[in-house]
């Protein structure tokens, strides 16, 4: 299935909130209040497109935004149990690892070091290695 300009997984989605550009360090990307647990928050940070994600049990996490598989955006994405599923065609990801559980997906998302000072939500910009 194509993906189109109408399609609602499609890549045409309003703005994220931005960050610095160009800074390996951490950046303040969102307050804690704002990440509301089980609805990730699309973010841009560095020119990329992130998802701030945080799970019930309060674990904060960031990861590409779109599937790896087709690249359907994952912002509409049920959050259970540590992972996030892709709406278009169900594969799970691991938040923590970014590691896919459920096919169709084979390649991993990646993850960004997230870290909390006070109610500030900061990001650093370059992945961890998986």
């Amino acid at each position: 299935m194509a993906l189109g300009p109408r399609d609602p997984y499609h890549r045409r989605h309003p703005e994220p909130r931005s960050g610095p550009v160009n800074d390996p360090d951490f950046h303040p990307v969102a307050t804690r209040d704002e990440v509301r647990p089980g609805v990730p928050l699309r973010i841009r940070l560095a020119g990329r497109r992130l998802l701030l994600v945080r799970t019930p049990d309060d674990r904060l996490h960031a990861v590409d935004e779109f599937c790896s598989h087709e690249e359907a955006t994952l912002a509409n994405g049920a959050v259970k149990d540590g992972c996030i599923a892709c709406p278009l065609h169900g594969s799970r990801f691991d938040l923590a690892t970014g590691r896919p559980l459920e096919a169709p997906a084979t390649e991993p998302l990646r993850v960004y070091p997230v870290k909390v000072e006070g109610n500030q939500v900061l990001v650093c910009p370059e992945p961890i290695d998986a």
